[in-house]
C-alpha cells in the first residue's frame, strides 16, 4: 500500500510496478481498493470543484502523496 500513490501516478521503478501487478491479479481486495481509489481521484478531479492555482496546488499534493507514502503497515 506504501506504494500505491506512486503506481497510480506511473511512478514506481519497474520491478515494484510487476511486484504490484503480480499482487493485484490475484487480490480481489487489492483490486477494489486500486479500482476505488482511481475513480475517487478522477470524481474529484473532473469535478472542478476543487481548481486550486498551481502554486497552492502542487505543495497540497506534495504533502498528500508524502502521508499517503508514510503510512506502511
Amino acid at each position: 500500500m506504501a506504494e500505491l500513490g506512486n503506481y497510480l501516478d506511473d511512478q514506481v521503478a519497474a520491478e515494484v510496478r510487476q511486484q504490484l501487478e503480480n499482487h493485484l491479479s490475484h487480490c480481489q481486495t487489492c483490486q477494489v481498493v486500486v479500482d476505488s481509489t482511481r475513480k475517487t481521484v478522477t470524481i474529484v478531479t473532473d469535478s472542478g470543484s476543487f481548481d486550486l492555482p498551481e502554486t497552492a496546488m502542487k505543495p497540497l499534493t506534495e504533502q498528500i502523496m508524502n502521508k499517503i507514502r508514510s503510512q506502511q503497515p
